[in-house]
């Protein structure tokens, strides 16, 4: 009995959850690259905290904002939100399917005000979902005046 319990507090424990592969880690670095649907050019250096991600998805703070790892989608989801705070633009990079080995990962962009972003995640994830290659992604996020970006890990 002694044994069955120690095994059921070991597996469920939030230490050995945050031991399964996921390709991101605190402390890493991403940057964040993409061009919104009417052209213009971002690239954004996010710096992800050392502590522990917290919630699920889980989420790791960053100097500009956060970045959203969902193990069950799976996704990734990187939040610059610096400029907003004071009047310019937010920039979300949604990706589906990211997988560990990986360094890099095409997106759907969102960028505006932050209850535009906010409002507009969910067509990301739809663009995301149903696209199968870059072309189709950049064909799918520009019917709906969504941008490209890419995620990657240095």
């Amino acid at each position: 009995m002694r044994a069955l319990l120690l095994s059921l507090l070991l597996f469920s424990s939030p230490a050995l959850a945050q031991a399964q592969p996921s390709p991101v880690q605190s402390g890493q670095v991403w940057i964040l690259a993409g061009v919104t649907a009417d052209g213009e050019q971002f690239r954004s250096v996010l710096r992800l905290t050392r502590e522990a991600p917290k919630g699920q998805p889980w989420t790791y703070r960053a100097d500009r904002g956060s970045l959203l790892y969902d193990a069950s989608v799976p996704s990734l989801v990187a939040l610059d939100t610096v400029e907003a705070k004071a009047g310019g633009l937010a920039l979300a990079c949604v990706s589906l399917s990211p997988a560990k080995g990986q360094t890099s990962w095409p997106g759907v962009l969102v960028s505006g005000g932050l209850a535009q972003v906010s409002a507009r995640l969910g067509d990301a994830f739809g663009v995301a979902s149903v696209a199968r290659t870059p072309t189709d992604l950049k064909a799918a996020a520009a019917e709906l005046r969504l941008g490209t970006c890419t995620l990657t890990r240095r």
